[in-house]
């Protein structure tokens, strides 16, 4: 039996910047088994993308949504482009740094 990876994109809105929201998110999909990445946005937002066993991305999902970092306050959580992939895109679950944005 070929095992199906479920793969989603997030942008979480509220107080997630200067909270270390981006590290407590690569610690958690970390833990959970899943890949991916993380980054800070110039609106204020942070964004990125979850990849892994569906049941681990649904606990992730409730993270994001829900949890955060200890000092974050999260507005709300918005997921895209929701799929089942055959094949993990990334190696780890990493922070990307917001210094590379344009």
């Amino acid at each position: 039996m070929i095992k199906k990876y479920f793969s989603f994109d997030f942008q979480v809105i509220g107080k997630v910047q200067g909270v270390y929201f981006r590290k407590f998110t690569k610690e958690q999909g970390t833990n959970l088994g899943l890949v991916g990445w993380v980054e800070n946005q110039k609106d204020g937002s942070v964004k990125g993308v979850v990849q892994g066993d569906p049941k681990k991305c649904e606990e992730m999902i409730h993270w994001l949504s829900n949890v955060g970092s200890p000092k974050s306050k999260i507005e709300k959580m918005i997921k895209t482009n929701e799929r089942e992939i055959d094949k993990l895109q990334y190696k780890d679950f990493s922070v990307r740094d917001d210094k590379k944005q344009k």
